[in-house]
């Protein structure tokens, strides 16, 4: 049964000690195999450079493994359900452990680049929280939640400002059939959220003016309908 070199194993500690980040230094009795563990953090890509670089012999058959975070599990699991153009949108999001993991392969320290996005992966861990009654998830629970759930709903409970388009979309989207926004944020066009709000008898004022604001992206043939939707604010 291969045994741990106490030499080797003294430089591995003082490398992982080395790191900001902690860094768990494993050894297998069995195989004699020593892991580097550490939770987000840099890739592995970098770690393994800076481990050999800095203890070429003690790091030579040296295993990586990053793990991730409920946090950045729930990122990426937010990441990969937006839709990223309209005919992504179309389709529905592969939301997986594996699929998270690659995502963040070459990403080093990830984390959320926007207050929505931050607040997006509050929702999503409270909700896989509640939803098994303990205070962990596996990332399996975690990426099925947000495929399940849907972002439009996460968002709505974070009380997140919305832009016009999506004010409008929240609101008509159920009458639209539009199933894109409710699992991944994709709002209606200019053209379909305008006319839903022209259509609409009673609209708010606040859809009014949503609606307004989106005439810049419409043709000029809209401007007397413009116009018109504009008189009801009076």
């Amino acid at each position: 049964m291969p045994s741990a070199s106490p030499d080797r194993e003294t430089r591995l500690r003082r490398l992982a000690a080395a790191y900001a980040a902690p860094v768990e230094i494993g050894h297998d009795p069995g195989t004699g195999a020593w892991t580097c563990t550490w939770t987000d953090g840099p890739t592995a890509e970098q770690v393994r450079r800076n481990a050999e670089a800095a203890e070429p012999e003690a790091a030579r058959g040296l295993r990586y493994l990053r793990r991730y975070s409920e946090n950045v599990v729930a990122l990426g699991a937010v990441r990969l359900a937006l839709a990223t153009s309209a005919e992504d949108a179309l389709q529905r999001p592969a939301i997986s452990p594996a699929a998270v993991e690659g995502l963040w392969w070459d990403v080093p320290h990830p984390g959320p680049a926007t207050d929505r996005e931050r607040s997006l992966v509050y929702a999503v861990v409270y909700e896989v929280h509640d939803a098994h009654r303990r205070n962990q998830a596996t990332a399996q629970e975690i990426c099925d939640l947000v495929a399940q759930y849907g972002l439009a709903p996460l968002l709505r409970r974070t009380g997140a400002p919305l832009t016009p388009i999506e004010t409008l979309t929240a609101h008509y989207a159920s009458t639209h059939a539009h199933p894109a926004w409710h699992s991944r944020l994709a709002p209606m066009s200019a053209t379909a959220a305008f006319e839903a709000v022209r259509h609409d008898p009673n609209p708010t004022r606040e859809r009014v003016e949503a609606a307004l604001t989106l005439l810049p992206e419409l043709p000029d043939t809209y401007a007397d309908a413009g116009a018109r939707l504009r008189s009801r604010l009076h």
